[in-house]
């Protein structure tokens, strides 16, 4: 059973998950790089995960292109999106899923999640960080609670266990394909 886990990241933070979430999820995993990748031969794979960062709302353009370019692809498998994003509140996340892809990827979607977000403040330029603060207030909440933050030192709340749940969903629905024949 092989897996194509599509994944997009700016400052490391997605592309340090991938091996982890790889690992989390059964049978074979090709990781690719999307803004590396140009083409990709959909013949072997039964599952696709979409793992991207989110930066405003939003996912990178290249990502875009890949679901827009392969949609028809993509509704023939199973199919999860994960992102990578600072949000836990559900109807954010698939909102940013509905900002970035189509309807019908999103509806066919067998999980939408987030394993929670980085802001990497020692990567970002003055600019970005202007505009996090704007946007955040510097706030983040993590695990629920609130956290101020001080807009220099970098933040995590990638929690693996979020990855775990993500990948027992992906993994349950080949399992009960299977049962079923």
């Amino acid at each position: 059973m092989h897996t194509l886990l599509a994944y997009a990241s700016k400052y490391g933070a997605t592309r340090e998950n991938t091996t982890l979430l790889a690992e989390m999820l059964d049978g074979e995993v090709d990781i690719v790089d999307l803004k590396e990748t140009k083409e990709i031969d959909f013949s072997k794979y039964k599952k696709v995960v979409i793992f991207s960062a989110v930066y405003a709302g939003d996912v990178p353009k290249y990502v875009k292109k890949f679901a827009k370019k392969y949609q028809q692809q993509l509704l023939e498998r199973h199919f999860g999106i994960c992102f990578c994003c600072m949000t836990e509140i559900y109807n954010q996340i698939k909102g940013y899923a509905l900002n970035s892809f189509s309807k019908d990827l999103v509806n066919h979607a067998a999980c939408i999640a987030s394993i929670g977000g980085f802001f990497q403040y020692d990567k970002m330029t003055a600019i970005e960080k202007k505009l996090l603060k704007i946007a955040t207030k510097n706030q983040a909440y993590k695990k629920g609670q609130l956290i101020q933050l001080d807009g220099k030192t970098n933040f995590s709340t990638i929690e693996e266990y979020k990855m775990q749940v993500f990948a027992n969903k992906m993994n349950g629905i080949i399992v009960a394909e299977e049962v079923a024949k």
